[in-house]
């Protein structure tokens, strides 16, 4: 791995775990020293990750770990709602058997890894990521999965399913079994249903601190 590889790497995640909070400042400077490389390989991490949206960079200021208010969280999620409800009605009526069967094997991965007694909060919001993929590219429209992906924030993703409790995880994964069981069905008005319950209800977990 090369050190533009390695510092996007370690920044990513560092922003994905929680290791750079929401609004914490990225210096460069700071950031090399602390990753061992110079400052390019840091410049050019922080580029990508601010294409990725997952920085913010203000002139004369520097670069933050990007922090999401009440209002742009109300936004991404009920555009987002909206999307991956219709992805879902159309997964109903287009989604393959082997499609469903994945979506299904990882249904499965989602409730072992979301245990009551010691869930892998990332390892759950890696299958929830693959589960919405496969939902949208089942959807067979090849405009939305692109549009979609272009809403989905990881930290976002990942801070929803710290915050829940063991009972709320559990409804989670309940709710993605209803998805699957209407796209199953091939009933498009309650896969759309069922899918935008699970966005808004997810939005509710979050506060303005994310």
């Amino acid at each position: 791995m090369n050190a533009v590889e390695h510092a996007y790497a370690a920044l990513r995640q560092g922003i994905l775990d929680g290791t750079y909070a929401p609004g914490a400042q990225l210096a460069e400077v700071e950031l090399a020293t602390s990753l061992a490389v110079s400052r390019t390989p840091v410049r050019e991490a922080i580029r990508r990750l601010h294409s990725e949206g997952l920085i913010d960079v203000f002139p004369n200021r520097g670069a933050y770990v990007r922090r999401w208010s009440r209002a742009q969280l109300d936004e991404l999620f009920s555009v987002r709602a909206l999307l991956e409800g219709h992805a879902a009605a159309l997964a109903a009526h287009h989604a393959t058997d082997e499609q469903r069967a994945a979506m299904a094997a990882l249904c499965d991965d989602m409730d072992t890894a979301a245990t009551p007694h010691g869930a892998d909060i990332q390892a759950v919001a890696a299958l929830n990521d693959r589960f919405h993929a496969l939902v949208h590219e089942a959807s067979d429209n090849s405009l939305l999965p692109g549009m979609i992906r272009g809403l989905i924030q990881v930290p976002v993703v990942v801070r929803t399913f710290v915050g829940y409790s063991p009972n709320r995880l559990q409804i989670s994964m309940q709710q993605h079994r209803e998805i699957l069981t209407a796209i199953r069905s091939h009933d498009a008005p309650w896969a759309e249903s069922a899918m935008r319950t699970h966005i808004l209800s997810a939005r509710h977990e979050l506060d303005s601190s994310v």
